[in-house]
């Protein structure tokens, strides 16, 4: 390969892989926070919610809080973790934070501030702010393999304790902010204005967890199916026939029997459970099991 397409390849994969990342997942957390967090007074968790309660008691941008929480937090993955994974989820975080001051100090941008007047409008804004905070969340993870913010605490605390998981760690970060934020909004309220912004910050973080789980796994969702059965060739002919899927045949011994098997191993659509299910009843010896699987890659006849 000569240079010049050695060179087209990299700016590529750069512009694919980093910079596209960065400036999709800085943008979409941005509006999530500017415009359906910061207005309606709640803490969706991490450094976010963080962010956004010192910027709720001090009156200070939200931006700048979460530039000074995200800056030293750079430093510990650059030198612990992964320089690749710090600098490319600490990028997301300073887009985020410039973006959010700069439309905390031009007046133009408050037009586009989404405040609630009641309760289920509220519930609305934390559904939003969940979609965007889980497209960015999802964004800069297929980027770098991380979050940054609590994720990068997280890291930290499971190479010295293993038994602790990341995911279980960053959660429990993730509560802290949520139940500080009972005691930051609505004081001197009754108990049930001052649970509202905890309410707000669980349903944002349930929309988040869906939305970034639903990107990261793919739309391609399909189903495997592993079929035990002496009648290989006939159920192979029909779901071939009936479903346009390919069907592999594995050799197989049952470990109770000892008896030779033929595993039949297919992807399959959704809808199309219950089709195969009915051609596999026709043989009443054959054993089977399928499951979810996802993101499917490389020839999927449709």
């Amino acid at each position: 390969m000569s240079e010049k397409p050695k060179v087209k390849q990299t700016l590529k994969s750069v512009l694919l892989y980093a910079v596209l990342p960065i400036v999709l997942s800085g943008v979409l957390r941005t509006i999530g926070i500017f415009t359906f967090v910061s207005p309606n007074d709640f803490a969706p968790g991490g450094t976010n919610g963080l962010a956004v309660m010192l910027a709720y008691a001090t009156g200070w941008s939200s931006g700048w809080f979460l530039l000074m929480i995200n800056v030293p937090l750079f430093f510990i993955a650059f030198f612990f973790l992964g320089k690749r994974e710090a600098i490319i989820s600490t990028l997301s975080m300073l887009l985020s934070s410039g973006l959010l001051i700069l439309f905390d100090d031009v007046g133009v941008f408050a037009q586009i501030r989404y405040v609630a007047d009641d309760i289920g409008m509220k519930i609305l804004a934390a559904v939003a702010s969940g979609i965007f905070l889980g497209a960015a969340l999802a964004t800069v993870i297929r980027s770098c393999g991380t979050s940054g913010g609590t994720t990068i605490l997280a890291s930290l605390v499971n190479k010295k304790f293993r038994f602790l998981s990341v995911s279980w760690l960053t959660s429990g970060f993730d509560a802290i902010v949520v139940v500080v934020s009972f005691f930051v909004y609505n004081r001197g309220a009754d108990f049930a204005a001052k649970l509202d912004p905890v309410l707000l910050a669980l349903v944002s973080l349930f929309a988040t967890s869906k939305v970034s789980d639903l990107i990261l796994q793919g739309f391609k969702v399909a189903y495997r199916f592993e079929i035990v059965t002496n009648h290989a060739e006939e159920i192979a002919a029909e779901i071939m026939q009936k479903t346009h899927h390919g069907v592999t045949e594995v050799p197989g011994v049952g470990m109770y029997s000892h008896k030779e098997h033929k595993v039949l191993v297919c992807i399959i659509r959704k809808r199309q459970i219950a089709e195969v299910q009915r051609i596999i009843k026709k043989y009443p010896d054959t054993f089977a099991s399928f499951s979810p699987t996802s993101e499917v890659f490389g020839k999927f006849i449709k």
